[in-house]
């Protein structure tokens, strides 16, 4: 595995995601240029992902909330909805996705 260029982060897409980068031809990873710190929220829109498309973040290899600034330098994969169940609970899906309207939220 390479490190990631200096002024730049290496962005992943998992699951249906995966194929919105094959469709537009993007490597996996994509290497996006990043000269200052930016939100997930602002990476999605700068790539034309829909914010309905992802629940939450993984910043060097830590799952984030769509808030979470991301540095120069950094690893960010994009999660769509629909993650297995167990999986939510033991990668902390759910600790992060409690603003996000996209993520499901468990009923008490």
């Amino acid at each position: 595995m390479t490190e990631p260029q200096k002024n730049a982060i290496e962005v992943r897409g998992f699951l249906q995601l995966q194929r919105l980068f094959r469709q537009r031809n993007w490597p996996i990873p994509l290497t996006v240029d990043l000269e200052t710190a930016i939100t997930g929220t602002e990476l999605a829109n700068k790539l034309g992902i829909s914010l309905a498309d992802i629940e939450v973040i993984f910043v060097n290899g830590f799952v984030q909330s769509l808030a979470e600034k991301i540095v120069p330098g950094d690893r960010v994969a994009f999660v769509p909805p629909g993650c297995p169940g167990p999986y939510r609970i033991h990668l902390g899906f759910y600790s992060h996705n409690q603003h996000n309207p996209q993520g499901s939220i468990l009923k008490k």
